[in-house]
């Protein structure tokens, strides 16, 4: 199981608990048997992410208005592109982004004025994440210092690694954490006796964070990788497929996820859904 981002000042105990539980009324609800004898692996680097993104100090939206672009283009350009992709995609009408803009601000559309962009990320956070602690910057910034920066994703994922072995595996990822999951899989999955992949909640088909990890690849091919998502739930936007993630061969997505959390992001809501369950359930049979 790999875990997403925002876990910071938790523990691996926790999070493992959260996940089994959930996992396992799931497959009371399915009429699944919970298998005997299964190994729960649960690697933590919500802490080791949280120190990482702190010794950043990546400029927000508000500080590029305040201060001016240049201060990080990478991370500028990173931001825009992305945040225009989750307006678009995300039906975040324009008349919504400009109730959020300051009214000195300059009222001209587009994302090279970065008031229209720190409206945008106001937007999403005020309509798709009303009663919860995740904002799209936070969630965006560390998605950006793992894709982009080699030392950052070196120590993470050899943390995620690190827990590998040569039993039959299935792993399961959410959210930043199939980024994570991804790359440790496509440079370990010969050497694994791999069963199965499923991610839930998954970034992988925003443009602005795939374009960042090379030529897609299905590390899964000779077992099945599937996607599942929450259309709501803007994270998820895109599924993986030919337009937005064309693997070979094509992975499986299921969109018919009602995540009942408060951003439609959560992994209780994702880990409880039938479909997933049952795939879970055949990977492990």
């Amino acid at each position: 199981m790999v875990h997403g981002r925002g876990q910071g000042g938790r523990s691996e105990a926790e999070l493992s608990t959260i996940w089994t539980e959930t996992l396992q009324e799931g497959f009371h609800a399915a009429g699944k048997p919970w298998p005997a004898g299964l190994k729960i692996d649960l690697p933590f680097y919500g802490d080791a992410l949280d120190a990482i993104t702190a010794r950043s100090r990546l400029p927000t939206p508000d500080d590029v208005v305040q201060k001016g672009p240049g201060q990080n283009l990478a991370f500028e350009q990173f931001m825009q592109s992305a945040l225009d992709e989750m307006q678009q995609k995300g039906d975040i009408a324009d008349a919504e982004v400009r109730a959020e803009m300051a009214p000195t601000a300059s009222q001209q559309k587009g994302i090279q004025n970065w008031g229209w962009v720190q409206a945008i990320a106001r937007a999403i956070d005020k309509r798709l994440t009303p009663a919860s602690d995740f904002t799209i910057e936070t969630f965006l910034s560390d998605v950006f210092l793992y894709v982009t920066r080699k030392e950052v994703t070196r120590e993470i994922d050899a943390i995620v690694e690190a827990r590998l072995t040569n039993e039959p595996t299935l792993v399961i990822a959410h959210s930043l954490g199939s980024v994570v999951a991804y790359n440790v899989l496509r440079r370990r999955h010969r050497t694994m006796d791999l069963r199965g992949f499923i991610t839930v909640g998954s970034p992988l088909g925003l443009r602005a964070i795939s374009s960042k990890l090379g030529v897609a690849e299905n590390p899964a091919a000779a077992v099945g990788w599937t996607n599942a998502y929450d259309e709501r739930d803007i994270v998820a936007l895109n599924p993986l497929d030919d337009e937005y993630f064309p693997a070979d061969p094509a992975i499986l997505n299921h969109d018919g996820v009602d995540n009942d959390t408060d951003n439609r992001h959560g992994i209780v809501g994702y880990l409880d859904d039938r479909q997933v369950v049952l795939k879970v359930a055949q990977a492990l049979g």
